[in-house]
């Protein structure tokens, strides 16, 4: 091994202490900047759930309004037609108590 001076030396070791400073420095940072980027994501992922849930309410009172406003206009529609009466809720079997209905032939299923 050769000799080193003792400036050499000297030299040396104030690069290897500079080096170290960077290297913790540059830890430091790097534990910062990962910090902040799991804050931020799980900052996103709450946002994101609440203009989720929000949407979700949203659609669904949308789909509950719009499911009053087409029962109202089936309402409508029945009693303009005259399907809200008695005689017509009565006679809503008669299809199958016909007596004109044809009979199965063999192989077909009733």
């Amino acid at each position: 091994m050769p000799w080193i001076s003792r400036t050499r030396l000297a030299a040396l070791r104030a690069q290897i202490e500079r080096l170290t400073e960077q290297r913790d420095e540059a830890r430091m940072d790097a534990a910062a900047h990962l910090g902040a980027a799991k804050r931020t994501a799980a900052r996103n992922v709450h946002l994101a759930d609440q203009a989720e849930t929000a949407t979700v309410g949203r659609l669904s009172a949308a789909l509950t309004a719009e499911t009053r406003r087409a029962d109202q206009l089936q309402r409508r529609l029945d009693n303009a037609l005259g399907l809200d009466r008695p005689d017509v809720a009565a006679g809503a079997g008669w299809q199958a108590r016909r007596t004109d209905k044809p009979k199965p032939g063999p192989g077909v299923k009733p």
